[in-house]
């Protein structure tokens, strides 16, 4: 069976057509929970959110009592129209697929790849060699300055690492660069967490061969540069007594100096480089035709020495300055990739200590896992067959992600199973995640694809659909091969009848002037939009980067528009929690004069305390010079129970939690006090409440840790392009539409093993190469692979602006600029404007279509309302009472938790077979003892040996372990197992560790009773109690 495609530009419908496919898919599976073989595949969480609650919906509506809404529905239509239903019947349907639904959640599987896949790997953990107790870690930042932390402590003890870490800052000072390597390494480590790690890992690296060529590189650096600074120093000196300005545009004393300082930059002497230079060497004429007849003299009498120096230098770089490139690029790198490696060890030796995985390793674990293994096994061990998949948004997903689909894919439908896939190669904006387009584009080229085109725009109004059909169809004639493909004859129709209004200016200013001249035009646009009708939440304001993001907030909160965005409320541009923040560091050092200077500005500009005896400079300046204990008799002197000596006996939310009841921070509701207090207990939890720890992690993350905002509230939206995609607005603003080409700012692995002629050939030589202009000169492979790269970039920058300009609704207003500095992206703007469009581009300003005035009702709410937190010391309210029971309640809490985890290491065997393999992934024997060990496998096998439940426990049941059970009252059940027999028959077993209670049996009536409610007829009841072995059959 072929794979249905559906090829879904900005606006068409995507998920209606997955919801819509999904659902029918369900209805045709007539069997019981006609879910569990289907698997739905999103990008994010919240697309993964949306798509359930659409499909719940959807379902819910067709069951509704109001059928005569359900029928109106174009989704009803369109469903009972292909599946040739009547309207009764697919009520009916709906209904009972609701209620299965319902009563299984647990199988209705809509998620993104990377929550899959961990489920596969939690099912594997044994077979992984992963510890039961495995926890996935998204940080990467935390894991990787440790990393480095614990490979710089064994800088002294490690001679190897030692030596390149000191040859790689004694390079550095060299190159004129900082010594510090620390920033190197950190920026480096990121390439652990990418797809590509894998391809350096998987190669069998010879290390001790790359040092070994790393000293052969430095020896034919060193000949190049020495070959270039023999004939510099004869310019120099044959040049020295004319002055500059003599030569034209003083181009020989300027390259005289270029090629003085190593490492050699742009020295190539040819028509686009240092063209001055070849003209006068055709020329033969050096002398600027204004200059003094003396020094014209001079020049002429040097004139066949100077050719012949510079002829000299050009025949060196002719032949060899593209190898020096290549040569320092590598050497550089493999400084780098010996390090690499062994932050590598250390950051496993870190993950294997703290039982953490990082979700960046998921897909190559899998991968792996997958070569070795069969589908078939894969899908017994985790409990549940797909046949059906739906994979959103698939031009985003990498490589490796898709292979470990494919058989999956392929098991399913070579069992008559089938795959359906929505993407669109023009919003594929993640190629820095792995996201490869051309994945995309020849799996719709590929004979066994089904491919289906959505070409209706339900999104947009008429004017902005036509003018993007016709803007990015010509833009996509600059592509190339198949990414030209894309775009080609792109013509959406129009589903909507307004007309609809879009503007794109092209500002001629520069620098802080361009900066204020955007900041007021958006201002302009947002209020012409209010004086419409329109509301503050109707406006959505995109933009590439982060930076303008917070340029523009700033602006806006300036002008009292409100706002809303997770860029621009960073919990660190409050000033309330810098204060915070500054007491930690004081507590920390009482030395530290900046965070206590911080401290009583804040408190002074706040009127927390006050003064008048001198004025607030002077007092800040005598007394942030304090020590801790007269700056806290300081603070004390204005009423506070302020004592920083206590404060280091206690822990830091309590710390922080006393800072904001002391100063009465919380008088108003703070929402950046309650984040911070919310961060500040995450991270106890889960980390030390070490102060140095915290202040660590508060550095690494308070560039990215921001309030995060309710929907609904009426403010203007700041969001990045990359946030936006899957999104829609009534009004997009869209300024600071001019970015750079960022073409070398890509890294890549290459096998450099053949330009090294030496004998030990046995081992790949691995080189980290940034992709940059230069390689267009470097031998092959480099320079198809640049080319490629520019294609790459190109398209990444198209199909961000199709992602930008796709999104509104009625109204799109670009706001670009001239300003080179900033970008040539403006150059697709103001090419196209002025050849296709130019009836409408005056000015430098282009409008099509009509604004409107809307009637909507006004929102006057734009305020959160935000609780106040009640804070109160617990201290004085506790007593200790002194009795000699901590045996026994050590005791008790003992069983207790003996209790839990029996129950669950029964909850988890579904047959004798799996008793030892679960009891070795919770570690009972290294945990507890080969005494304890012995004694629970024997109460376990006593258990499955016994004959009133040994004959239950067949493989070939169905067998559900604390699955949750919704009954029609929304009340949950958790069964511990549940096993399906044959004629609508069920077998009930719950674990019980304690004696035996009435409750027990209560309990199993519950269970019996919303089991009865799904369908089944018999229920067969067990009660097994694991201390006493004792099994009891219910009637």
């Amino acid at each position: 069976m072929n794979i249905e495609i559906y090829k879904a530009s900005a606006g068409s419908g995507k998920t209606y057509i997955l919801v819509k496919e999904y659902v029918k898919k369900l209805i045709k599976n007539k069997g019981l929970n006609p879910h569990k073989s289907l698997l739905a595949i999103t990008f994010t969480n919240k697309a993964s959110a949306e798509m359930k609650s659409r499909i719940i919906s959807t379902l819910f509506e067709f069951s509704s009592l109001d059928q005569s809404k359900s029928y109106k529905s174009a989704l009803f239509r369109d469903i009972s129209m292909e599946l040739d239903l009547e309207k009764n019947e697919l009520s009916s349907i709906s209904k009972r697929i609701l209620t299965q639904i319902i009563h299984q959640y647990s199988f209705f599987s809509v998620s993104t790849i990377d929550k899959f896949i961990y489920k596969i790997i939690k099912g594997f953990s044994y077979e992984l060699e992963l510890p039961s107790n495995v926890q996935v870690e998204t940080d990467k930042d935390k894991i990787i300055l440790e990393g480095i932390n614990s490979l710089i402590d064994q800088v002294g003890l490690d001679h190897d690492l030692t030596r390149n870490l000191i040859s790689f800052s004694n390079h550095k000072t060299q190159d004129n660069k900082s010594w510090d390597i620390q920033s190197d390494l950190l920026n480096f480590a990121n390439e652990l967490f990418k797809e590509h790690k894998f391809i350096f890992l998987s190669q069998k690296v010879d290390l001790s061969r790359q040092i070994t060529l790393q000293k052969k590189l430095k020896k034919e650096i060193n000949s190049f540069e020495k070959s270039i600074l023999i004939n510099q120093k004869k310019l120099e000196k044959l040049i020295s007594s004319i002055l500059p300005e003599s030569f034209t545009y003083r181009s020989l004393p300027n390259y005289v100096k270029k090629i003085k300082t190593t490492p050699l930059k742009d020295i190539e002497i040819s028509t686009s480089k240092n063209k001055r230079i070849h003209d006068s060497l055709n020329n033969s004429t050096w002398f600027k035709k204004s200059a003094k007849q003396i020094e014209i003299n001079s020049i002429e009498n040097i004139t066949p020495q100077i050719n012949q120096i510079i002829s000299k230098i050009k025949y060196i770089t002719d032949n060899n300055y593209a190898k020096y490139q290549f040569s320092r690029a590598c050497y550089d790198s493999f400084f780098l990739v010996s390090i690499l490696s062994k932050i590598d060890k250390k950051i496993q030796a870190i993950k294997n200590d703290n039982s953490i995985i990082h979700i960046s390793e998921f897909n190559q674990i899998i991968f792996n896992f997958l070569r070795k293994n069969t589908v078939p096994f894969i899908y017994e061990k985790i409990g549940t067959r797909f046949l059906n998949y739906f994979i959103d948004e698939f031009q985003d997903t990498s490589v490796i992600q898709w292979r470990n689909l494919l058989p999956l894919i392929g098991e399913g439908l070579s069992t008559g199973g089938s795959c359906l896939i929505v993407g669109d190669g023009k919003q594929s904006i993640y190629r820095w995640r792995g996201g490869d387009v051309t994945q995309f584009i020849n799996l719709c080229d590929s004979e066994n694809s089904n491919v289906k085109i959505l070409d209706t725009n339900y999104r947009s109004a008429s004017e902005i659909v036509k003018f993007n059909n016709r803007f990015f169809s010509h833009l996509g004639q600059s592509l190339v091969g198949d990414k030209q493909r894309l775009y080609n004859n792109l013509n959406q129709k129009v589903s909507k009848n307004s007309h609809g209004f879009l503007e794109i200016s092209l500002l001629d200013s520069e620098g802080i002037e361009l900066d204020h001249q955007t900041l007021e035009l958006t201002l302009n646009k947002i209020q012409n939009c209010l004086e419409r009708g329109h509301n503050y939440s109707d406006i959505t304001i995109l933009t590439r980067s982060n930076n303008e993001i917070t340029k523009l907030a700033t602006y806006l909160s300036e002008k009292n528009v409100p706002i809303i965005s997770s860029e621009s409320l960073l919990l660190k541009n409050s000033l309330t929690v810098q204060f915070l923040v500054a007491n930690l560091k004081i507590l920390l050092n009482q030395y530290d004069q900046v965070s206590k200077t911080h401290c009583l500005e804040f408190l002074l500009k706040n009127e927390i305390i006050s003064q008048n005896k001198i004025s607030n400079h002077e007092f800040i300046n005598i007394n942030s010079k304090l020590n801790n204990k007269d700056f806290t008799k300081l603070i004390n002197s204005f009423g506070f129970d302020y004592d920083l000596d206590v404060f280091k006996n206690i822990n830091l939310y309590e710390f922080i939690e006393s800072i904001v009841r002391i100063f009465d921070l919380q008088s108003e509701p703070n929402l950046y006090i309650n984040f911070f207090l919310d961060l500040v207990y995450d991270f106890g939890n889960s980390n030390s409440s070490s102060v140095l720890d915290f202040i660590g992690f508060w550095n690494q993350k308070k560039d990215t840790t921001s309030v995060i905002l309710p929907e609904g509230v009426n403010a203007v939206e700041l969001m990045s392009i990359h946030k936006s995609k899957g999104l829609q607005f009534e009004v997009v603003i869209f300024p600071f539409a001019n970015w750079k080409d960022d073409l070398g700012k890509d890294r890549v692995w290459f096998d450099v093993s053949d330009f090294f002629n030496d004998e030990n050939k046995k081992h790949n030589v691995m080189s980290l190469l940034t992709v940059k202009k230069e390689l267009e000169s470097w031998p092959k492979p480099f320079p198809a692979y640049y080319v490629q790269h520019k294609q790459n970039v190109l398209l990444d920058n198209i199909n961000m602006l199709y992602v930008a300009m796709t999104r509104p609704v009625s109204e799109l207003y670009v706001i670009s600029n001239k300003d080179r500095r900033r970008g040539n992206i403006y150059n697709l703007f103001h090419e196209y404007l002025n050849t296709v469009e130019k009836a409408n581009f005056h000015n430098n300003i282009f409008k099509l279509g009509k604004l409107a005035n809307i009637s909507k009702a006004k929102i006057t709410k734009n305020d959160l309302e935000l609780e106040k937190i009640v804070s109160e010391s617990w201290r004085p309210r506790v007593k200790i009472k002194k009795r000699h029971t901590l045996n026994k309640i050590t005791k008790n809490k003992f069983s207790i938790v003996w209790g839990e985890l029996v129950h669950d290491i029964m909850s988890k065997i579904n047959s004798a077979h799996d008793i030892k393999t679960v009891l070795y992934e919770y570690k009972i024997e290294a945990n507890y003892g080969s005494s304890s060990y012995n004694k629970l496998l024997r109460q376990i096998r006593s258990i499955f040996a016994n004959k009133t439940i040994s004959n239950i426990f067949d493989k070939s049941l169905e067998i559900y372990s604390e699955s949750e059970i919704l009954d029609p009252s929304g009340k949950i059940y958790r069964p511990d197992k549940v096993l399906v027999h044959k004629n609508n028959e069920a077998s009930l077993i719950d674990y019980k560790t304690g004696g035996e209670k009435k409750s027990h049996v209560n309990q199993m009536s519950n269970y019996e009773a919303v089991l009865v409610k799904m369908g089944y007829i018999k229920i067969n009841k067990f009660l097994v109690y694991v201390s006493s072995g004792k099994i009891k059959q219910l009637s």
